[in-house]
């Protein structure tokens, strides 16, 4: 699997839908609203745990949200620090570091272990599942969503894509 290109896609998804929803965060109902930031918040955090599971260090953060709610700035600069590391990982991980299993506990207290593969393939569908109800709370409000395929992400970074090939 091409992880790089899909964490990229990734970091490039949760930049789009969190600019749509700075523009249009005024325009949400406040429960709405709370829940937008709550969701994406909840995948980096997420996003941390594994990140400290892969790395065998001590975790950041005690549960799967933190108790506050932070601004949308603090979120931006958060998610872009954990997609940065994972676009940086992935491009150099090794197939043997994939391989590599991780026994770790979950938040809930239940013992885990997946190998590094597995662990960002669930990053990668978790995100993709919690962006899917941040932009529908958005839909749900008449608002703008992200047009945040992938297929559109590969030919917006390969823009050589869009060339007729004339075959």
């Amino acid at each position: 699997m091409q992880f790089a290109k899909a964490f990229q896609y990734k970091k490039w998804a949760n930049a789009e839908l969190l600019q749509l929803g700075e523009q249009q965060f005024l325009q949400l109902p406040e429960n709405d609203a709370i829940f937008f930031v709550r969701i994406l918040n909840h995948t980096t955090v997420v996003d941390s745990l594994f990140i400290s599971r892969i790395l065998g260090e001590p975790e950041q953060y005690t549960g799967d949200n933190t108790v506050e709610t932070p601004s949308l700035s603090e979120l931006r600069q958060t998610m872009n620090k954990h997609d940065s590391w994972l676009v940086d990982f992935t491009q150099s991980v090794t197939a043997d570091e994939l391989k590599r299993n991780v026994t770790f506990r979950f938040i809930d207290g239940g013992c885990g272990k997946l190998s590094v593969e597995e662990i960002l393939l669930h990053l990668l569908t978790h995100g993709s599942n919690h962006r899917g109800m941040a932009s529908r709370a958005l839909a749900e409000n008449g608002l703008e969503r992200p047009k945040d395929t992938f297929t559109r992400y590969l030919h917006e970074a390969e823009p050589t894509r869009r060339a007729h090939s004339g075959s």
